[in-house]
């Protein structure tokens, strides 16, 4: 943990200092935001996936509607693209939200690590304001995720979406967010 906990700390830093001097705060419409994405069903699709790129499309499916997120309050679910940072045998995958033409909203993130008994440690955390503070899942798989091969075996490439606000994958396209009851 205290691994993990360095390698936030790291990343966190690094992408302050690469932020621009503007900041958008987003907020939120609704106290039941959280509702609009479960992090057990992430946990549970993550661990499904054979490898980021098919964790993105599973996350942003149209027709199962794992994801109802509207963050920029536009009426459509928000596209959630995954960015992925990693170091030795330390992953950081972030779910950010594609609000507008520049501006995302991170919404969670994943932090995997590999020890030197091949133990495989996952947190999925939630956003602070979205979810509130310290909402961290740590699931336990009964069988070992597919992920884990891609991200410790010879083909495994760092993860960064390539899509962005208009430009969509061509599965994807915008639809009306289900009303909660």
């Amino acid at each position: 943990m205290k691994k993990l906990t360095t390698l936030l700390l790291m990343l966190t830093l690094m992408s302050v200092a690469s932020w621009a001097d503007e900041t958008i705060t987003v907020s939120a419409n609704s106290t039941d935001i959280s509702e609009g994405l479960d992090l057990k069903v992430v946990a549970k699709l993550f661990a499904e996936a054979e490898n980021l790129e098919q964790f993105e499309m599973k996350l942003n499916n149209p027709d199962s509607a794992f994801c109802n997120l509207d963050l920029n309050g536009d009426g459509q679910v928000d596209y959630l693209r995954v960015i992925e940072t990693g170091e030795g045998n330390k992953r950081l995958i972030v779910l950010q939200a594609i609000l507008a033409k520049d501006i995302y909203q991170d919404v969670a993130s994943i932090y995997v690590e590999k020890d030197e008994a091949e133990q495989v440690t996952i947190q999925v955390v939630g956003d602070e304001y979205i979810y509130g503070t310290n909402y961290i899942i740590e699931p336990v798989y009964i069988y070992r995720p597919v992920i884990y091969d891609w991200f410790w075996g010879p083909s495994w490439v760092c993860w960064h979406s390539p899509y962005y606000w208009d430009y969509w994958p061509g599965w994807w396209h915008p639809y009306h967010c289900i009303a909660h009851h």
